[in-house]
C-alpha cells in the first residue's frame, strides 16, 4: 500500500468492518473521519488507562498486545472496557494482511470483553515490520480499588499458571517448522494452546475477592523482571524459592534448544500476587480452574533474594527479555 493514511475505502472494509464487539459504555466508537471516542461511565467510577507498544511481526503479536493492556487493567482491580489501536505498517503490507491483523485483534478484544473504539492506521516507509500501539481503558469503583491495600512483610507471593508462556508462544509461532524437526507435534500443540490462557481477568477478580493486596502482570522480562518491579513499586524485600516457580516442561525444552532463560522470558498470562494467606488464595484459584503456586514471601528488608537449594543470590536489575535473543 502507498505511504500515508490508509485510504478510507480500505479503512471501512478492512478495519472498521472487522470491529464487532460492542459495550454499552461506548456512546461514540470507531468510525471513519472521527478523531475521538466517547464513553459514558456510571457516577463515581474511576478510569484506569494503560498503553502497550510492540513490533507485531505476526498476527499473534497483535493479539498479545490486546491481552497485555487488558491484563494490566485487571491487575489494577478494574474491568477492561475499551481500547484504541494505532497501527503503523510498512509499504510492503497489503490490504488482506491488514484485514487478517484486524480480525485477530478483534477476536482478542471480544475474548477480553472490550470494544475497539478508535485508532489510527498509517503506512510509513521507515518501518520494516508493523508497529502496533494499544491503549486500554477500564473502570473501577473507588471503594473496590486495590490501590488502597498495602503489601506488608510476612505476606506470601503467589504466581498463577506458568511462567514463559507468552515468550514460548512467540518462539513457536515464528520457528514452528524448525521446531518440528526436533519436537513432537503434541509438544508444539501444547504450547500453541497456551494462547487461550493469556488473559488474567478471572484470576484477578478471584484474587481481589480473596483479599489480595497487590497484583502484577508478568510480561516483558519474565518473572525476574516482574519480581524486581514488584519490590520496587511497593518498597519491600522479597525471598523467593526458585524451585517453586511454576514452569511447563514444554517451555523448558524450547528454551534449552534456543539457549533462553525461561525465568527472563515474557510471561504474559501469568500473575504475581501478594496475599496474607497464599495457600488460601491458591485454593480459591484452583476452584475456578486456575493453577497457582506459592513461590515465596514479602520481607521487611531491602534485599530481594532468590534461593535455589543451598544457593542464594540477589535479584538483579531487569535485563532485556530473552525473546530478543531470537532472530524472527
Amino acid at each position: 500500500m502507498r505511504t500515508g493514511k490508509v485510504p478510507e475505502n480500505v479503512l471501512k472494509r478492512s478495519v472498521l468492518k472487522e470491529i464487532k464487539n460492542r459495550r454499552k459504555e461506548v456512546i461514540k466508537g470507531a468510525e471513519a473521519g472521527a478523531d475521538y471516542a466517547l464513553l459514558r461511565l456510571e457516577m463515581l467510577e474511576d478510569i484506569v488507562v494503560t498503553t502497550n507498544a510492540c513490533e507485531a511481526g505476526s498476527e499473534l503479536s497483535a493479539s498479545l498486545a490486546i491481552y497485555k493492556v487488558g491484563n494490566n487493567i485487571a491487575c489494577a482491580g478494574a474491568v477492561p472496557v475499551a481500547v484504541t489501536i494505532s497501527i503503523v505498517l510498512p509499504v510492503s503490507f497489503d490490504e488482506l494482511q491488514l484485514k487478517k491483523y484486524m480480525r485477530t485483534m478483534e477476536a482478542a478484544a471480544e475474548k477480553m470483553g472490550v470494544e475497539i473504539v478508535g485508532g489510527d492506521t498509517k503506512i510509513l516507509a521507515g518501518v520494516s515490520v508493523p508497529v502496533i500501539t494499544v491503549t486500554g481503558m477500564g473502570k473501577i469503583n473507588p471503594s473496590e480499588s486495590i490501590e488502597e491495600r498495602k503489601v506488608t512483610p510476612g505476606q506470601e507471593l503467589v504466581v498463577t499458571k506458568w511462567i514463559g508462556m507468552e515468550g514460548a508462544l512467540l518462539v513457536v509461532d515464528s520457528k514452528e517448522e524448525e521446531l518440528k524437526e526436533r519436537y513432537s507435534f503434541q509438544l508444539l500443540d501444547h504450547v500453541k494452546a497456551m494462547e487461550d490462557k493469556m488473559m488474567v481477568l478471572s484470576e484477578a477478580a478471584t484474587a481481589i475477592k480473596s483479599g489480595a493486596s497487590a497484583m502484577h502482570d508478568l510480561s516483558e522480562g519474565g518473572i525476574l523482571a516482574g519480581l524486581w518491579e514488584f519490590g520496587q513499586k511497593h518498597g519491600v524485600g522479597l525471598e523467593i524459592d526458585l524451585k517453586k516457580i511454576p514452569v511447563k516442561q514444554e517451555i523448558i525444552e524450547i528454551c534449552e534448544f534456543y539457549e533462553l532463560n525461561p525465568y527472563g522470558l515474557r510471561s504474559g498470562g501469568s500473575m504475581l500476587i501478594a496475599a496474607d494467606h497464599g495457600s488460601n488464595l491458591v485454593r480459591d484459584l484452583n476452584k475456578i480452574g486456575i493453577e497457582a503456586s506459592v513461590i515465596g514471601r514479602v520481607t521487611g528488608e531491602n534485599d530481594r533474594i532468590i534461593k535455589n537449594g543451598d544457593e542464594t543470590r540477589y535479584l538483579d536489575l531487569p535485563q532485556a527479555d530473552e525473546v530478543y535473543k531470537m532472530k524472527f
